[in-house]
């Protein structure tokens, strides 16, 4: 039977991306880094002689050499998909044929299938872990790992590669490119790890919108109108035995339903959709009559050129567009991508892409829109933004003076990440990676904002969409919004001696972290609510005089979901001169010094007297009835010098806020010997103890302070 033609998703992506460096753009062409070094070493490449392919044959029934030539001429042309079909049925009939895993390593990788890859490269690494002599294999590779989201596995295997190609100077360019992505590794370790609130979440489109094969370039030409692009046929013909597209890409609208779901998909009305051309990436002009739009034409070797033409709407839909002239599309250049925004002096201007600069990939310019309507000739933009990699797909919101792009010339946790770059004061600040969920570990391209609806798109070859081929073939598109989630905390204000709620209370919402009082009410009722914000630590401190501050710690960290937690808030009465007891104070036998475990005990207290500033306490230990008078009343007053000196040395409570009290075995709460003289040990234990009392809160009116006695033995 005849080999059935499939149309390579690379050649898509040339038309998505508008040009053969864009292809690549998650990675660097490994034709062009060997023909730089070819150069470098005074060698000219050779140029590949394309055959026409007389017929294609059933590659079972031929031999594997013949296998191997057929895909060959097929990778020649660029048919990819059908020429890793005759490589992958060589391979099986002769397993010892390994040159093959190159051009399948390689072939994978630029059809996006990186699992198919990875495999494919680590044979190759594996086979020249000893001479070293394939250093490309080794970094996509490491590429592969990263667009895997095996983030740490790809890290090493970047640091290995410019650990064993470090004495190479051709290299040095790939050793740079390499130490990026490794930087983009510890970015992604950092992002997928974080499991703070995100209040943007991004979800799939359904089948009303994306269908198996190639979508892209979603943008609101109103609130509840969806243009966007797509491929929705991988077939392809013979013409001249060349393969040509049966299938165009084509502009396609669709309407938002009142549960914001999309539907009624069909092509743009009018003359725009042509017959002979890719048309792709609307963008529209603020009285929505005006459309800027890519048409691009493939040749036989299936390249493709772009340039950006304007279209009217008419009665009956879209009206046939015109090119722009060459102030926007540079001659011989591919020229894509268009987005109306304004520029640093607040501008009207077209933003679009273009491979114009020579050996930079693709970078983004702009052309001032004059009154008439025309555009001026086109400039590269400015700040930070565009670099030696790829920038595609620009997009501006207008809300807030930020353009958004892709690249794969900053550091990145894909291969092309979105950024964000903002104007102010007549200046593009710094790019920012807008991270995950918008960013993924593949390409993420197509980002657009409106801020004041909180919703937009981003295009993706994530795990996840409708892709055919692999799990990471195909480009479909995502919609992103502004989640909101609603906590807060509400509670009773409760003394738990009585169970009577306490009322005319101050109760203060508090950063458990920092400190800082964020909220303050007044509770007459004895009841308390607080919104809160996602990730924060926070405290609840309640104060009325002759009560102890009441306080309850809550977190919404990790929290994702809407949720009002509650909480009773203990007041408990404040008693000067109470005795209220510490327990698990230990130390060693015959000592005053503390053990840990008594300085965890000792926090409680330190949490009291740092949650209420205004009291005094007189801090007493006691022994039971061993030993001498004396001896025991100065172990004792160690013992409780010792307990105040951790709260005033170590913690930092004010020396005049304790008084430290040895009372020896004066005052027992408990029998030491039974009723017949005999030993009690469970009196004893009980006698030997830490207490403190309250002597005075200076919120309130000095209190008569209760003389302590000494009972008589």
């Amino acid at each position: 039977m005849k080999l059935k033609f499939l149309l390579s998703v690379a050649t898509l992506l040339i038309f998505q991306l508008a040009s053969v460096n864009q292809l690549k753009a998650q990675a660097i062409d490994s034709t062009k880094v060997s023909q730089a070094v070819d150069s470098v070493k005074g060698k000219a490449p050779k140029p590949k002689k394309l055959e026409k392919l007389k017929e294609l044959p059933d590659p079972q029934n031929a031999g594997w050499k013949a296998d191997k030539n057929f895909g060959d001429k097929l990778f020649a042309q660029g048919s990819l998909y059908n020429g890793l079909h005759y490589y992958e049925v060589a391979i099986a009939k002769n397993p010892k044929e390994t040159g093959l895993y190159q051009q399948l390593a390689d072939g994978n990788f630029t059809l996006r299938d990186y699992r198919t890859a990875n495999k494919y490269y680590k044979m190759i690494v594996d086979m020249d872990s000893a001479k070293h002599t394939n250093w490309m294999a080794l970094y996509k590779y490491a590429l592969t790992e990263k667009m895997l989201g095996n983030y740490e596995k790809a890290k090493l295997l970047f640091e290995q590669f410019n650990q064993t190609y470090k004495s190479t100077q051709e290299l040095a360019a790939i050793r740079k490119k390499a130490d990026l992505e490794s930087q983009g590794c510890d970015l992604g370790i950092k992002w997928r790890d974080d499991k703070t609130f995100k209040d943007i979440k991004v979800v799939h489109l359904d089948t009303n919108v994306n269908q198996p094969f190639t979508d892209y370039a979603p943008v609101l030409k109103d609130p509840k109108t969806l243009y966007f692009s797509a491929v929705i046929s991988d077939k392809v013909i013979l013409t001249g035995k060349r393969e040509k597209f049966a299938t165009f890409s084509r502009i396609y609208t669709a309407k938002k339903n009142s549960d914001s779901t999309w539907t009624n998909k069909e092509l743009l009305r009018g003359a725009v959709n042509g017959l002979d051309s890719h048309i792709g990436n609307p963008t529209f002009a603020a009285d929505g009559k005006t459309m800027y739009y890519t048409q691009c034409l493939q040749d036989d070797n299936q390249a493709i050129k772009c340039n950006i033409y304007k279209s009217l709407l008419g009665d009956t839909g879209w009206v046939a567009g015109i090119m722009l002239d060459e102030n926007v599309n540079a001659p011989g250049a591919t020229n894509t991508e268009p987005c109306l925004g304004k520029n640093e002096a607040g501008e009207n201007v077209l933003y679009f892409v273009s491979d114009r600069n020579k050996d930079r990939g693709t970078d983004i310019f702009y052309a001032k829109q004059n009154g008439n309507g025309n555009f001026e000739k086109a400039r590269e933009v400015g700040g930070n933004i565009n670099t030696d990699g790829n920038e595609l797909t620009p997009s501006y919101d207008a809300a807030t003076n930020t353009l958004y792009f892709s690249s794969d010339g900053h550091v990145n946790i894909g291969g092309a990440d979105v950024f964000k770059a903002k104007l102010a004061g007549g200046k593009w600040g710094e790019p920012e990676n807008l991270g995950m969920p918008v960013n993924s570990s593949v390409d993420d391209m197509y980002y657009t904002w409106n801020e004041k609806d909180g919703i937009g798109f981003v295009v993706s070859n994530r795990p996840g969409g409708y892709g055919l081929k692999s799990e990471t073939c195909c480009d479909d598109i995502y919609q992103a919004y502004r989640y909101r989630i609603f906590l807060a905390i509400k509670g009773k204000l409760v003394d738990p001696d009585s169970n009577n709620v306490v009322s005319n209370v101050v109760v203060n919402l508090i950063d458990a972290n920092t400190g800082a009082v964020i909220k303050s009410m007044n509770s007459k009722d004895g009841n308390y609510f607080f919104d809160l914000e996602p990730d924060k630590n926070y405290k609840i401190s309640a104060t009325h005089d002759g009560y102890f501050t009441g306080t309850q710690l809550y977190s919404t960290l990790g929290k994702d979901k809407s949720d009002t937690a509650s909480y009773t808030v203990s007041m408990k009465k404040m008693v000067m001169n109470k005795a209220y007891s510490l327990s698990n104070i230990y130390y060693e036998y015959d000592k005053a010094d503390l053990q840990a475990a008594s300085k965890t005990v000792l926090d409680t207290l330190y949490d009291i007297l740092k949650e209420n500033p205004t009291i005094t306490i007189e801090l007493s230990a006691h022994t039971d009835s061993k030993g001498a008078d004396k001896y025991n009343e100065e172990l004792s007053q160690k013992r409780a010098e010792s307990c105040t000196n951790y709260l005033t040395n170590e913690k930092g409570i004010a020396k005049d806020r304790i008084v430290a009290k040895g009372y020896g075995k004066t005052m027992p709460v408990a029998p030491n010997t039974n009723p017949d003289g005999s030993d009690n040990p469970e009196g004893r234990a009980k006698n030997r103890r830490t207490e403190f009392k309250i002597l005075n809160d200076k919120k309130q009116p000095a209190m008569q302070v209760v003389p302590i006695t000494t009972p008589q033995n």
